[in-house]
């Protein structure tokens, strides 16, 4: 645990920094005459912290007689000052209504307002169940428990599932947390997720007996909100990679599961295991501005599956994809064609001759179509015979309707983007970004397969 948990002296100076913190706003909205609260949440507050990962989030409590308009308002405006009055570096970040990061002393402190609330009924935004969990999970976690919640977060995120963010579609804090307190200990949820976890598979520790109004692969009742899926966002693909890790674990219970598994990558090697599989692989790559991770991921996810539907559509068919953005902030989706070139026609299966009316409809849309035995069969030719002239087609603005890109990124893919063959951007890509071409040839890597 001593490697994975913060020290109580870390803990202590984390605790003496957030209470400073909120009494500089405590003491300013006295002075403005500004009802509000302040609490420490999250997993700092919840003693389920890792190491080095001490975010602080700080939420200011507003009565819920206060306006919308009013607590954005007051809200940015407290946390700003508290930000000026440390000497940090502010920012303004959108979730369900504005709030201030500001980078302190090394910390990433996020000042969220929301309504003081005392339960779910009285929900305004999604942000105000923050403190409503904060007080379940302080209220019935013990400290052995909380251990535990370490034990599962630092699994998770050396399995790369950990994170309920667009990035990754995985478990978050508070899902760790619900997992522990229903299975007691980090054995038993890997235990009983290797063996017994399947689609939709529901957990309600509150017998809320709301579980079926939901479909998703892991459903886990909110204990303070019966109208909630705590884990809507994990993934199928995540919520997989998750139950195969927990078997590879109880096969080979290496402490590799509990490190952070630093890929090595060597160019040359790389560039032979594309040479090996015989696919031909492109990478189109454009700038992306800078927004926040849960607003640019699912726009580069949306437009990846398009460029992977429209190829289909064409016959280009996709072996695999993935997308990744760089250290520069740039994206590069990488599609991996069977292959890249076809022939100049293409065959169209029509309907069988005993089908009257079907035949001249067919035959009048292609007047060079034959009976072969008991069908029509049309020959044409190809729209497009390789892969870059259609992807220097579909990408062009009057053509691009076809492909359903991101709002942020359209523009960007339509006049600066690059399409490069896998091999040259293995060549000039930063070493440190390499790790995700790596794992696009081996996605189960970090499963725990190889540890």
């Amino acid at each position: 645990m001593k490697e994975i948990e913060p020290s109580v002296e870390e803990r202590q100076r984390v605790m003496n920094f957030s209470n400073k913190l909120m009494k500089i706003i405590k003491d300013y909205a006295n002075d403005k005459n500004i009802e509000i609260n302040c609490r420490l949440v999250g997993s700092m507050a919840k003693k389920t912290s890792l190491m080095d990962k001490a975010d602080i989030d700080i939420f200011i409590t507003f009565p819920l007689t206060y306006s919308e308009e009013k607590l954005k308002e007051y809200g940015l405006e407290l946390g700003q000052y508290c930000i000026e009055q440390v000497n940090g570096k502010k920012e303004i970040r959108y979730a369900s209504h504005p709030y201030v990061t500001g980078i302190i002393d090394d910390f990433e402190v996020d000042f969220v307002p929301c309504y003081n609330i005392k339960d779910a009924s009285e929900l305004k935004s999604a942000v105000d169940r923050t403190i409503l969990h904060t007080d379940y999970v302080q209220e019935h976690l013990t400290d052995e428990e909380a251990n535990q919640v370490l034990l599962l977060k630092k699994f998770m995120t050396s399995v790369n599932t950990y994170g309920a963010n667009a990035k990754v579609n995985g478990f978050s804090g508070y899902l760790c947390e619900l997992l522990i307190l229903k299975y007691q200990s980090f054995e038993n949820v890997i235990e009983t997720a290797a063996n017994k976890w399947h689609n939709r598979y529901k957990i309600d520790l509150e017998d809320y007996g709301t579980s079926n109004n939901y479909k998703d692969p892991l459903i886990v009742i909110d204990p303070v909100d019966k109208n909630r899926n705590v884990a809507a966002a994990l993934s199928m693909q995540k919520f997989s990679e998750f139950i195969i890790a927990c078997r590879n674990f109880i096969k080979n219970p290496s402490k590799d599961f509990f490190k952070d598994r630093k890929i090595i990558v060597n160019k040359d090697e790389l560039i032979n295991e594309f040479k090996k599989r015989g696919t031909k692989c492109y990478v189109l790559s454009f700038n992306v501005p800078e927004l926040p991770d849960d607003v640019i991921y699912p726009q580069i996810t949306k437009t990846m599956n398009s460029f992977i539907s429209v190829s289909e559509m064409y016959d280009f068919n996709i072996i695999e994809s993935n997308y990744y953005i760089d250290s520069d902030n740039k994206a590069h989706i990488i599609l991996e064609y069977e292959v890249d070139k076809l022939s100049n026609v293409k065959i169209h299966n029509g309907p069988l001759v005993k089908y009257n009316e079907n035949g001249f409809n067919f035959k009048e849309k292609y007047p060079q179509a034959y009976i072969k035995n008991n069908k029509w069969i049309a020959i044409s030719e190809r729209k497009y015979k390789s892969v870059q002239e259609m992807v220097e087609n579909i990408v062009k603005e009057e053509n691009r309707s076809i492909l359903k890109l991101g709002k942020n990124i359209k523009d960007e893919i339509t006049q600066n983007y690059e399409l490069n063959p896998v091999e040259i951007i293995i060549n000039n890509e930063n070493i440190n970004d390499l790790e995700n071409i790596f794992m696009h040839i081996h996605p189960d890597y970090k499963l725990g397969r190889n540890s």
